[in-house]
């Protein structure tokens, strides 16, 4: 584990709770104070972290990622680090290209634990052979200054899970965003972004990373069903569209169904993420764990619309319509 930091000592638990799965060779961190978790021991540097690895974690500062991944890359390493992968499109494709040209041992992945929240894996699987039309994102909490700006830092998340959804890669439409009053964490603070995938559904994303109340939601329609999602809650309900017509194309009109939950296996996103990534170094499918093909696609979506928030002018925040 390199970055004992909040997420480091999570991913520390998680994996030593597996160990019929993975064995814990220790911890490092660039901070001299950081508390390395009890039980795990405390490397002397980097180096050290890597030599003693099959699989180097990676939770530090999104800015000492890129540096960090590669090392270990070079070194023939697998490695799992946190999202975003990179602060820049062009530090992840660099990775990515690492990964490619390293030992066939040496996988990337990235942590967009988002698609291991038990909302998503359940409508993951409810979505298949059912075309997305229209999905709707929304993230807002206080988050702290990260050095990137509320695209980068927490947009990613509902990018990658745009493109895992709604089938196919995200294509950026257009955005617009700003910054909050007295805001010194630099980039933007909140932003609108529209997309489209190439499997033909469009979709919109609303992030905030200064608002006083805490929401992570998502919409999605499809042909036949209309779902809604608390990540934060983990519930997810769905509610019918109404039947097309019969084989003689006569078009029949059904009554709406009552709204319904939909039930949910409440396992650990983090947890099921490691039991993923166990099982794609054994041998097995990569299933929901994401790339580092994915996690550098959704850098690029990111940092192209922080551009554009950059060039427009300033959007209203929803608030200023009413909206909550």
């Amino acid at each position: 584990m390199v970055g004992v930091g909040a997420m480091g000592r999570r991913h520390c638990r998680v994996l030593r709770s597996l160990g019929d799965r993975f064995e814990l060779m220790g911890g490092y961190d660039l901070r001299d104070d950081a508390e390395v978790p009890e039980g795990v021991a405390r490397l002397a540097s980097e180096d050290e972290a890597v030599a003693l690895a099959d699989v180097v974690v990676v939770a530090t500062p999104i800015e000492a990622h890129a540096s960090v991944v590669a090392r270990a890359l070079e070194a023939g390493r697998s490695v799992l680090v946190e999202k975003p992968l990179c602060r820049t499109a062009a530090e992840a494709n660099a990775l990515v290209a690492a990964a490619a040209m390293g030992t066939p041992a040496s996988r990337l992945f990235v942590s967009h634990t988002e698609r291991f929240n038990p909302v998503v894996r359940a409508l993951a699987r409810l979505l298949r052979g059912d075309r997305v039309r229209q999905m709707e994102f929304r993230r807002i909490g206080f988050s702290k200054p990260s050095g990137t700006g509320a695209l980068v830092n927490l947009g990613v998340h509902d990018i990658d899970l745009g493109a895992y959804l709604g089938g196919g890669d995200v294509s950026l439409r257009a955005a617009t965003g700003g910054v909050s009053g007295g805001s010194s964490a630099g980039g933007e603070d909140y932003a609108h972004l529209l997309f489209s995938t190439s499997a033909g559904a469009v979709g919109h994303l609303y992030v905030d990373r200064t608002a006083t109340t805490k929401q992570r939601v998502l919409e999605v329609s499809t042909e036949r069903w209309f779902y809604e999602g608390d990540l934060l809650a983990q519930r997810l309900a769905r509610t019918s569209r109404g039947e097309r017509g019969d084989r003689n194309g006569e078009r029949n009109q059904a009554a709406k169904t009552a709204r319904t939950d939909v039930p949910l296996l409440l396992d650990e996103p983090l947890l099921v993420q490691a039991i993923a990534l166990a099982d794609a170094l054994d041998g097995g499918p990569i299933r929901e764990i994401a790339t580092g093909t994915d996690g550098a696609r959704a850098v690029h979506i990111a940092e192209r619309a922080a551009a554009q928030c950059a060039r427009t002018p300033e959007a209203a925040k929803p608030e200023a319509f009413g909206r909550p």
